[in-house]
């Protein structure tokens, strides 16, 4: 009897540990996915208190790599300070038809990139909803992603945007950039 009532505590206890587990992996996984993606027009689209809007998408190959393209994509966010607070972490991705996807880059060489992409000569800086000197609440703010893509990218791109306080919920926007030579 004495060891039933053993066995009986480690089953317990084993399906404790597989439950406890399995909650936070799926919570986890859960916000680390986009489940439910909305698409937004060109005006763009409210998710969670902040308006989302792509304000100007730029790309540019050089001659002797055409395969390749750079873009640049300005984001413009607006919302109030408790509401930006749900987008730390913002998320932006380039999907195609296939739905392949492409990050933006992360590196110090992709300063260079962005001034010599935009036409203003400079840099916004990462999607960060909640910066040192943020404009005070309802003006847009601006952030600059650069990506790496195939050039029949540029044809049919799709950007899409999330946030941790977001996700699973996403936008989506159709993008087709303005090109630039780099010559």
């Amino acid at each position: 009897m004495k060891h039933l009532l053993w066995v009986i505590i480690a089953a317990v206890l084993l399906l404790a540990n597989v439950v406890v587990g399995g909650w936070t992996e799926i919570a986890d996984l859960r916000r680390a996915r986009e489940w439910t993606v909305s698409q937004a027009g060109e005006a763009g689209a409210e998710l969670r208190g902040v308006h989302v809007r792509v304000d100007q998408v730029w790309a540019g190959s050089a001659p002797n790599l055409s395969e390749r393209a750079l873009v640049l994509v300005r984001l413009a966010l607006r919302g109030p300070e408790p509401a930006r607070q749900g987008w730390a972490g913002c998320d932006l991705s380039l999907r195609d038809a296939a739905d392949r996807v492409w990050l933006p880059l992360i590196s110090t060489d992709s300063e260079g990139a962005v001034r010599v992409l935009s036409p203003d000569g400079e840099n916004k800086g990462r999607c960060n909803p909640i910066p040192y000197d943020a404009p005070p609440d309802g003006q847009e703010f601006l952030s600059d992603q650069l990506f790496l893509v195939p050039s029949e990218l540029l044809k049919g791109a799709r950007l899409r945007v999330s946030a941790w306080g977001t996700r699973p919920e996403a936008l989506e926007f159709a993008v087709k950039p303005v090109l630039r030579d780099l010559q």
